[in-house]
């Protein structure tokens, strides 16, 4: 969902867009037009990426594509450059909320990680009803984590009934320097602040999680969403104070959401 429902959901909505999309592009006919599907998703996550305290919030679910190449969802305004068979890759240019240090009181002292632009590449290749998925993406503005992130996973497609698609799938996702110091390092100027510890969080794995994503169709032109999942904090994302201390590694999240589809 990358109108990112928040950090630990990027990957995982990803991996279940990616996968929803191919699904359904196996049972509809080509269409070379616009395909239109507008929502609200009410959805339960932590204040921050590491806190154990949880906040809901209203968001928009919005996807439209034309044609077979452009489209704009969870991961932003994207295209699909590559389609060979069972393989389809592509860019987006999406949005990143940052952290506000006002989130949470774990925070005080640790300012904000801004808002920013961010531009991703991505691939899948699908093999029956298993669909394996890769992601980079990066801050292309340099005025948020300043970072990189690459997720990897894969996902199951399930059609129980002719209403009723659910996606299910793990991932695990790596984090460059800056994004690690960015979100779970303490500087020098932060410990003043806070009070805490100089803290150094290094590139590795972030984090490694299971995504479910369903979708159930009432009408013709309207659907239920609902989506849940569990991250576990790995490495130095899992070590910092901000996660050991006054958080938890365990993170987990879902939502539900009714959309129409013109």
């Amino acid at each position: 969902m990358s109108m990112k429902l928040v950090f630990p959901l990027t990957m995982g909505l990803t991996m279940c867009v990616l996968a929803f999309g191919t699904a359904q592009a196996q049972s509809a006919d080509e269409n070379d037009g616009w395909q239109v599907r507008l929502g609200v998703l009410g959805g339960a996550l932590p204040d921050y990426e590491g806190s154990d305290d949880y906040r809901f919030k209203p968001l928009p679910d919005i996807e439209i594509t034309y044609g077979d190449t452009f489209f704009l969802d969870r991961r932003g305004l994207g295209a699909n450059l590559i389609q060979s068979g069972p393989l389809t890759a592509g860019v987006t240019v999406g949005y990143d909320g940052g952290r506000k240090e006002k989130r949470n009181a774990a925070l005080r002292g640790m300012g904000k990680v801004g808002d920013t632009a961010i531009a991703g590449a991505f691939a899948n290749y699908q093999i029956g009803r298993w669909v394996l998925n890769a992601d980079v993406n990066t801050d292309m503005l340099g005025d948020g984590h300043d970072g990189t992130t690459a997720s990897f996973g894969f996902s199951y497609v399930m059609t129980p009934s002719e209403r009723l698609m659910v996606v299910l799938g793990p991932s695990i996702t790596w984090a460059s320097d800056n994004y690690m110091q960015s979100y779970f390092g303490i500087n020098t100027v932060q410990a003043a602040r806070s009070g805490r510890a100089v803290y150094r969080a290094e590139s590795g794995f972030k984090d490694a999680g299971l995504m479910g994503f369903g979708i159930y169709k009432l009408t013709e032109h309207w659907s239920l969403t609902g989506v849940a999942g569990y991250n576990r904090l790995l490495g130095d994302a899992a070590d910092s104070p901000l996660v050991d201390r006054d958080g938890s590694a365990d993170q987990f999240f879902g939502g539900l959401g009714i959309s129409y589809s013109f």
